[in-house]
């Protein structure tokens, strides 16, 4: 039998079920390889026996054996599982609904020494048993020393405005033994430590304009930004003044972990980053107000569309000016840029210089087609699909007094515009491309066509090709040889 198995009420098929309530209430404040074994053994508990083994599960999430037994203790004590059997190890799932109620078996001599010291210390504070009860259930989980959560008791007594009370209390001495802080020396220096950055902090809170005391929360952070992101006092205080009356020391963290990951840790990285973020909040503003259209907030613009588009190298003037070709196009939408944008990008055109060369060469074509247009007696408007046939002609090889030409050839026509197309490909086919000759085989064509059809012409327009013949030449326009 797996050593790992559901109870009744947890047995669901094929996918593997996990409760809101662990997620909301359970996994925020568990170690992270806790989580991973209360998830792996679920999914365990659902799978064959030959897999559901300690083994197995060790070996799946790279840790030992007892590491595997410790997590499942920790559930144990949140109720979620029950350890059945110690040889071989057992463990059946419980509903996160209705957890079983841990049952801690306190030695009440154990903490005499913390309920003597808390009353001689803390006059003022008198514990309800509900209250004394907590704290010995939070020494004997994470091994504290007495001294040290009467440490955390004083130093919360000391920061005032009620720190003091049970749950405060209870919540710092929980974050501080996940961090390995369980020892009277170890809190001693953590709170040393926290005390010594207390001008620093004054410093940030000024530059912020912050006027309230620092807290322990803020104090924490401070160690959090220069012992595990290593930002330097210069750096932090330049990123405060970018954030001066715009957030507290939560919008500062944030902002740091931004710059963290952008891998901005000098004053002078972080000073450049900030301007050019004023910078893209004032461009995605601006390109909103040319599409004419309203956003709530700038953050998910710039994250989403503009600071791509930088990042791919447009210039703000280039994407202002494609915000208007939108607006003009009747795209009112960023979506609708973005699309504009990409569009420019496979062209190879970022620059405002560069948009500015291909509107003028677009007018140029347009000039040009009215011409092609007038020749051809046509009074049509110039769309995209002309445009790309005036491409297509160019790259044929035809010049613009060709296809002049072949335009007066075509006047008179019911669709004079297919003429074009027909009469220029007929001539490419034919490998004549020249001015000269093209007048003169319309010449000829127009001569020929008085006097009436000729056979010639007659047995090419009847010919027919077998299937056999035709699905030996259409093949993949990729491998076509002229």
């Amino acid at each position: 039998m797996g050593f790992v198995r559901l109870g009744s009420d947890y047995i669901k098929a094929c996918y593997t079920q996990v409760d809101n309530v662990f997620l909301t209430s359970y996994l925020p404040a568990a170690d992270g390889l806790d989580v991973k074994i209360y998830l792996t053994g679920l999914a365990f508990a659902g799978s064959g026996e030959e897999r559901n083994t300690l083994e197995k599960m060790a070996l799946l999430l790279h840790t030992d054996e007892n590491r595997i037994l410790e997590g499942f203790r920790y559930w144990e004590e949140k109720g979620l599982v029950a350890v059945t059997a110690a040889s071989p190890f057992s463990v059946q799932y419980l509903s996160v609904k209705t957890p079983l109620k841990p049952i801690i078996k306190i030695n009440a001599e154990k903490y005499k020494t913390f309920c003597d010291e808390s009353v001689r210390l803390f006059p003022e504070k008198i514990l309800t048993p509900n209250e004394y009860n907590a704290y010995f259930e939070l020494m004997q989980t994470y091994k504290y020393e007495t001294n040290a959560v009467l440490l955390i008791m004083q130093y919360c007594k000391d920061l005032g405005e009620g720190k003091l009370s049970t749950p405060y209390v209870l919540a710092v001495a929980e974050d501080w033994a996940k961090q390995g802080l369980t020892t009277e020396k170890k809190v001693s220096e953590h709170i040393t430590e926290l005390e010594n950055n207390s001008e620093d902090i004054r410093q940030i809170f000024r530059a912020m304009g912050i006027k309230r005391a620092p807290a322990l929360e803020d104090r924490q952070l401070y160690l959090k930004w220069t012992k595990k992101q290593n930002f330097a006092l210069d750096a932090i205080l330049t990123a405060a003044k970018g954030l001066k009356k715009r957030g507290g020391t939560e919008k500062l963290d944030e902002t740091l972990s931004e710059l963290a990951n952008a891998g901005a840790y000098k004053a002078s990285e972080i000073a450049e980053y900030m301007s050019d973020k004023e910078n893209r909040k004032n461009l995605a503003i601006e390109l909103s107000k040319i599409l004419g259209t309203y956003y709530g907030s700038t953050d998910g613009l710039v994250e989403v569309y503009v600071q791509p588009w930088l990042n791919l190298g447009f210039e703000a003037e280039a994407l202002k000016k494609l915000a208007k070709f939108c607006f003009l196009r009747n795209i009112r939408s960023f979506d609708g840029l973005r699309q504009t944008v990409e569009r420019f990008y496979k062209k190879g055109i970022i620059s405002d210089g560069g948009i500015d060369d291909y509107v003028k060469r677009q007018l140029q074509i347009d000039e040009y087609l009215r011409e092609v247009f007038e020749k051809a007696s046509y009074f049509g408007t110039i769309t995209n699909r002309d445009r790309e046939n005036y491409r297509t002609w160019t790259e044929w090889g035809f010049s613009k007094e060709a296809i002049f030409a072949v335009a007066e050839s075509c006047a008179g026509q019911a669709f004079p515009l297919q003429a074009i197309n027909r009469t220029l490909a007929a001539f490419r086919s034919e490998g004549v491309t020249d001015e000269e000759k093209i007048k003169e085989k319309l010449a000829e064509k127009t001569a020929f066509s008085k006097k009436g059809q000729g056979k010639e012409e007659k047995d090419y327009l009847k010919h027919a090709y077998s299937e056999e013949q035709l699905k030996s030449v259409l093949v993949n326009f990729d491998d076509w040889v002229d």
